[in-house]
């Protein structure tokens, strides 16, 4: 769904000559999936339990996480990706199916990857560099959380970074 939203607004960018309105709406989208994502998990590491419906299964593991911080990267991709993919997938298909607008599937496409990907970026942040793909080169260059921004969140009371 992700892609079908990403193939939408280039084909509309195309058809339609627009192509900075997209673009500014797929950088609205990597903030607000940055910002919504460092909320939520802000909140999953310091507020819950095991009990609490709906999410409790992640606080645990968020929480847990904190204790065993290097496990995330001996998960494999699908693992860290499926549930918030199948989340995203629900959330993104009426968007795909109503929706022609290149603007709006420019902030669909770049906001749900990024929301999608957050737990593969998650684990690039706990990984060495020689262990990581090229897409390293985005922490170093402070799109993707760096690996020293974010050891610092694995300090009490873990509230940051």
């Amino acid at each position: 769904m992700v892609l079908v939203s990403l193939a939408k607004s280039i084909i509309g960018v195309a058809n339609s000559h627009i192509w900075l309105e997209p673009i500014l709406a797929g950088l609205m989208g990597y903030v607000l999936a940055d910002l919504g994502s460092g909320i939520y998990h802000w909140g999953i590491d310091n507020y819950g339990s095991a009990l609490t419906p709906i999410v409790g299964a992640q606080i645990e593991a968020f929480q847990g996480h904190h204790k065993w911080p290097r496990s995330i990267t001996r998960r494999q991709f699908a693992n860290n990706l499926h549930v918030v993919a199948r989340v995203v997938t629900f959330m993104v298909l009426p968007i795909d199916v109503v929706c022609a607008d290149p603007i709006v599937h420019g902030l669909v496409a770049v906001c749900s990857g990024s929301v999608m990907f957050c737990q593969q970026f998650h684990a690039g942040a706990h990984g060495t560099k020689s262990q990581l793909p090229p897409v390293v080169a985005l922490q170093d260059l402070g799109i993707l959380v760096s690996r020293s921004q974010h050891a610092a969140h694995h300090r009490k009371p873990y509230n940051n970074n």
